[in-house]
């Protein structure tokens, strides 16, 4: 059944419109996370400066200046641990304009918003299963293929999150810039000569994705380009002038990322991604490849990690073992095998998620597909060998199961993955008890068991036209226990369990090479923080809040976090202390 509905003549449509049926259920989900705060700038509404964000660079969010970082702080856009010189600004302006588009058009409907990310997800994979014709030839492999990649679950975040769009995009013009060129290499079609540079220079423009379809034309180059070395060296040169060009123009305009946990830049820290690099690539392929989704990692201890990262080794060379057979005879799977690895370096200068995987993907599924046609169909010159044919159909089992199975039951629960947050985020800032008296107000929430959620509650706020604290001040992470002291009328002294900054999203804006220091001192308006204790590893282990005048002025409004949603805060006498227990997000 499988095989006669991968080889229809219509079978690119029909796996396309599988694909976008899976990740359907996205449409129902609205804005969420990132969506808000692209909503915030789209609406017209100001910057710190005064001036519209131009659609253009809408991804530039923290661009390096300490000044505006710390009127983001002092707003409460940021939490008061922000490194001050942090750099988060990525430059994707043609996914903006697909944004502003949105907002041109249908600034009210985020169905409209996510359909829009299905279009784009229906034509990668229209793309893909291009490309797999092209390359592999044989129908029932370039369906299977195809297939592979349609219910790849790792596709469901892109295809559902209307701020992933950027990753669709610029996969899809890196595709397409693979396409023309084996059309030019191997078909002689001129036109590809400078159309496939020109495409991938739209990737670039759409997203860093688009990198990673370097990987796949230099493994096309290595295995599968005909003439000399120079005449292949001269058809790769235009690719590489124009990612040099994009990269020039990205640095010098102060484009990237520096400061933050989440993000290793490779060009100013070049050991510091090798080290990420061995981290997280095995984790990735083993998510591309088998189970479990790389993901994980943003809720493991980092012991948890390690365990993890050697089972990704292990399945690694098992399935090394079982594939080397059809890489040794085929070039096409050395083809697919080498340009899967290549495409990895771009998306491990950020931390493990099935998201990064869409180019990734695009060799896995391939080679997959290819080993998978020839298991089933016995190829001659696979080993006879009892252990090895073993060991292979353990492998096919496991592969159909993770694949087949698993893989189209997690994509559409990935598309609407993002509309978990929203108990934390929308739900939690319509119920706050907070009254029209807020904008005289500094909020004070205590305990969020999400610090990176609690600083979208002006955002929303703000897009939904009610009134905004005048400051927003998030004291502690409520996912461990805390210890609430109050030496005076005007401070109050937090020691979390297990210390501060220690949960991956808590470091987003500040990593371990800027660490807070024993008394170093943060001054926001009305508040000023003190680190007076470190943990054993030098983070903050607590820290004393002194506000400039008594807890229980008007001019304050106290929230915490309880039983899934904000509440009045009773702030502990003068002298006194209290505990409170971690709030659990799941």
């Amino acid at each position: 059944m499988i095989k006669r509905l991968v080889t229809h003549k219509h079978a690119p449509l029909l796996l396309a419109l599988l694909g976008m049926l899976l990740a359907l259920p996205s449409v129902w989900t609205g804005w969420q996370q990132d969506d808000l705060t692209l909503r915030f700038f789209l609406l017209d509404y100001r910057d710190l400066e005064g001036k519209t964000t131009s659609p253009f660079d809408i991804f530039a969010f923290l661009n390096g200046d300490p000044q505006r970082t710390r009127k983001m702080m002092d707003i409460g856009l940021l939490p008061w641990w922000t490194w001050e010189d942090i750099r988060l600004s990525f430059w994707r302006p043609l996914s903006g304009v697909s944004h502003w588009v949105d907002y041109v058009l249908w600034p009210d409907s985020a169905a409209l918003m996510h359909l829009q990310n299905l279009f784009w997800y229906g034509a990668l994979i229209l793309v893909a299963a291009v490309l797999y014709r092209r390359f592999l030839g044989m129908p029932w492999v370039v369906g299977l293929a195809t297939l592979l990649f349609a219910i790849d679950d790792a596709h469901g975040l892109p295809a559902g999150w209307i701020s992933n769009r950027n990753a669709l995009i610029s996969a899809l013009f890196g595709m397409l810039a693979l396409l023309v060129h084996e059309r030019w290499r191997r078909g002689n079609w001129k036109p590809g000569a400078f159309l496939g540079p020109a495409l991938l220079l739209v990737g670039l423009l759409s997203g860093e994705f688009a990198l990673g379809v370097i990987g796949y034309l230099l493994a096309f180059q290595v295995f599968l380009d005909s003439g000399s070395f120079r005449q292949r060296l001269l058809t790769f040169l235009p690719y590489a002038f124009m990612a040099g060009l994009w990269l020039v123009f990205y640095n010098m305009s102060g484009y990237g990322t520096e400061g933050s946990a989440f993000y290793v830049n490779p060009m100013s820290e070049p050991l510091a991604f090798a080290k990420a690099f061995i981290r997280r690539a095995p984790l990735l392929l083993a998510d591309q490849l088998a189970l479990p989704p790389s993901s994980i990692v943003l809720f493991l201890p980092s012991g948890v990690v390690s365990v993890f990262w050697v089972w990704a080794l292990a399945l690694l060379a098992i399935l090394l073992i079982v594939s080397t057979p059809l890489i040794r005879r085929d070039r096409m799977a050395r083809f697919w095998a080498l340009g899967m690895i290549l495409s990895l370096p771009p998306v491990c200068a950020t931390m493990p998620h099935s998201r990064l995987l869409l180019l990734v993907g695009l060799g896995g599924m391939g080679l997959v597909a290819q080993w998978f046609v020839a298991f089933k169909e016995r190829a001659s010159w696979l080993p006879n060998a009892p252990a090895w044919q073993s060991l292979a159909r353990i492998v096919l089992i496991t592969g159909f199961v993770a694949h087949m199975i698993v893989a189209p039951i997690l994509l559409p629960l990935n598309a609407v993955s993002p509309a978990s947050a929203e108990p934390f985020i929308q739900h939690a800032v319509r119920s706050a008890p907070v009254g029209p008296e807020l904008p005289g107000q500094d909020l004070v929430i205590v305990n969020p068991p999400n610090v990176y959620y609690a600083h979208f509650f002006s955002t929303v706020r703000a897009i939904n036209n009610a009134p905004v604290p005048r400051h927003l001040r998030v004291l502690a992470p409520g996912s461990a226990q805390l210890y609430i002291a109050r030496p005076d009328e005007r401070t109050l002294a937090i020691r979390p369990e297990g210390g501060f900054l220690a949960f991956p999203f808590d470091n987003v804006v500040r990593s371990d090479a800027y660490p807070l220091r024993l008394h170093d001192q943060i001054s926001l308006t009305n508040m000023t923080v003190e680190i007076t204790a470190l943990t054993e590893d030098g983070r903050p282990a607590e820290a004393r809040f002194r506000f400039s005048r008594s807890l229980e002025s008007e001019s304050f409004k106290w929230l915490q976090w309880k039983d899934g949603k904000y509440i009045h805060f009773d702030l502990p006498p003068a002298g006194e202390g209290i505990v409170l227990s971690a709030q659990q997000m799941f």
